[in-house]
């Protein structure tokens, strides 16, 4: 028998303990990833900065479950995206199978004054959530700034919203609701912006800590707010 089962425990008790942890320690993320073709030249780097994140997931205890939303622009007719995975699902725990959806992301269409539909997609992407907690996190990469208004995205608790953007983007009025480490809403908290340029640039260490250090603080509270 496996050495991951204790013989003198009921076997149907140890595999709900299992089925329990899985799902306690289950870490959703949505990459919402601008598909337009302004995006070209920086592409192949945001592949490789999603492909670093879900490289160091693999460093920690926690079970991911991996979406892509892709950001259009709808005032030009071309409607955000939203990928499903293997059996019609928004989330994929094979990292494979996500990073060749991310790969094969058609680049068109955009607007002309550098503006796309940044607030619908990450609405999208939330809608996509099956449920509300601190172990829910998006990561927006975009060379845009939003097309509309700016809306509040209060209804699904996150743990954590990391932006590449322009500097434009960051001055925008973003309103999130997110969760503590100890199941509280956090008043204070706020999105995380990179700056998207230095994805065009060979990635120092620092920056590189930069991307996983919120990585890390959401995961020490993965397990709570599920």
């Amino acid at each position: 028998m496996n050495e991951r089962w204790n013989p003198e425990i009921p076997l149907d008790i140890q595999e709900k303990f299992v089925r329990e942890k899985e799902q306690a320690f289950t870490l959703y993320l949505d990459f919402v990833v601008d598909g337009t073709a302004s995006m070209y030249s920086v592409f192949p780097a945001v592949y490789y900065a999603a492909a670093h994140f879900l490289e160091c997931l693999q460093k920690y205890e926690v079970y991911p479950q991996v979406g892509l939303t892709i950001i259009r622009n709808e005032k030009n007719g071309e409607e955000t995206e939203r990928i499903l995975f293997e059996n019609q699902n928004y989330f994929t725990g094979e990292i494979p199978v996500f990073l060749k959806k991310l790969k094969g992301i058609q680049l068109y269409g955009g607007g002309s004054d550098g503006k796309e539909s940044v607030h619908t997609a990450i609405a999208r992407s939330l809608e996509k959530f099956p449920i509300s907690g601190r172990n829910r996190a998006i990561f927006v990469f975009t060379d845009a700034y939003g097309s509309n208004d700016y809306e509040e995205y209060l209804d699904s608790p996150l743990g954590q919203v990391i932006f590449f953007s322009t500097e434009e983007m960051s001055e925008e009025d973003f309103r999130f609701c997110f969760i503590r480490a100890d199941g509280e809403l956090d008043e204070e908290a706020s999105p995380m912006f990179l700056d998207f340029e230095k994805l065009l640039k060979p990635m120092s260490t620092e920056f590189l800590d930069n991307i996983v250090k919120p990585l890390k603080d959401l995961m020490k509270g993965v397990s709570i707010g599920a």
